[in-house]
């Protein structure tokens, strides 16, 4: 196989992020396979498995013989990435030595056997009517606003996975940690075969599914399984495993009801956090809310003490306080790609609201408050 040097480092990149740094034997590998119409490259592990295709209408590839083989993914990438720009021959012998040609120089690395190495099955979904269709950019943005909200303690495993719901027109995704936080969020969606159903996808893979889809205004095809989940684009195929069990019901744990609720500029509300929590111990941040200002109070025993203060853009209801966890506040107001933010106290032992000023907007974050520590 003749390929330009450009071409294969794009489609190695593109399947060289699902692999684990901690994989041994078959998985430490990349598998290559030439075909008559393309050629694919696919990496695991286990988890998460990621394939690009390079067809062969693509003048950058010339195919000459039929072949496949799994390659040791590290080496084969440096060498890649090193190579001078150009036409880089690929041969494979039958004791599964992998040729590497491109100008004077050659590389020969030894192979593995593709058999055992993991294979994704093709589906058609309009066939199956087991999939959707969706904007790639707002399923990214969707995936940005939720995932982070996932439990990181393996104590409840079906909570370290974010639960995604196909009703009609709608794809909901939802993430709590069942302490502290929860996020949902809802996009539009072309479902033609009217497909209903639900998964729970690991918090941590759809994080990587992000950074793996192009950047581009197209549609991505999600595809549900029994066991696993697939992500679809012209070139990419990403399956993720998925969470047996079912997801805890989380409609419940939004308020129906508020005392009172102020609307924020959000970069200044970020930026004025990013000063408070400098001094923020045990990342303990207060807010204090009056007629026309905000007002946030932090310290550390021993090391001093710092307010700063912003002025409302909206407020209604009574004044109030409450106490949050800082590091959490911040990270879910990065996910937020808004001018201003509505938040809503329901009380000071119930999670305070945050949402958008936009009423036509999906999604919604709790906070639940943080108990002060009582020095005896």
């Amino acid at each position: 196989m003749h390929i330009s040097r450009d071409l294969l480092i794009k489609s190695i990149q593109h399947v060289f992020k699902a692999l684990s740094n901690n994989s041994h034997g078959i998985l430490s590998g990349l598998y290559i396979y030439a075909g008559n119409e393309e050629v694919i490259f696919r990496g695991s592990n286990v988890s998460l498995t990621v394939q690009y295709k390079a067809c062969i209408t693509d003048s950058k590839i010339h195919i000459f013989n039929e072949g496949s083989i799994v390659c040791p993914a590290k080496y084969l990438y440096e060498i890649i990435r090193k190579l001078n720009d150009g036409n880089v021959i690929l041969e494979v012998n039958e004791q599964l030595i992998l040729s590497i040609t491109s100008g004077n120089t050659r590389v020969c690395l030894s192979g593995m056997s593709p058999i055992d190495y993991p294979f994704i099955p093709t589906q058609d979904h309009q066939q199956t009517g087991n999939g959707i269709d969706v904007s790639c950019n707002s399923l990214k943005y969707l995936i940005k606003q939720v995932a982070g909200a996932c439990s990181t303690s393996e104590g409840k495993p079906i909570l370290t996975g974010v639960s995604l719901e196909v009703q009609g027109n709608q794809l909901t995704m939802t993430a709590t940690d069942g302490v502290i936080r929860m996020a949902t969020g809802s996009i539009c969606i072309k479902n033609g075969m009217g497909f209903s159903g639900s998964a729970v996808i690991p918090g941590v893979n759809l994080i990587e599914i992000v950074k793996l889809l192009d950047d581009d205004h197209g549609m991505v095809t999600i595809q549900f399984s029994p066991h696993e989940i697939r992500f679809i684009t012209q070139n990419q195929l990403i399956e993720s495993v998925l969470i047996e069990g079912l997801y805890p019901p989380t409609r419940n744990l939004v308020p129906t009801s508020h005392v009172s609720e102020i609307i924020l500029n959000i970069k200044s509300f970020r930026q004025m956090i990013d000063r408070v929590f400098v001094l923020a111990d045990y990342h303990l941040i207060t807010m204090h809310v009056s007629e026309k200002k905000l007002e946030l109070i932090s310290s550390t025993a021993e090391i001093g003490d710092v307010r700063d203060t912003l002025f409302l853009e909206d407020k209604n209801g009574v004044n109030f306080s409450i106490s949050i966890n800082g590091k959490y506040l911040l990270s879910t107001l990065r996910c937020i790609e808004s001018d201003s933010i509505r938040i809503r106290f329901t009380g000071t032992m119930s999670p305070l609201v945050l949402l958008p000023v936009l009423e036509d907007s999906t999604w919604l974050f709790l906070l639940n408050p943080v108990m002060r520590r009582i020095n005896v």
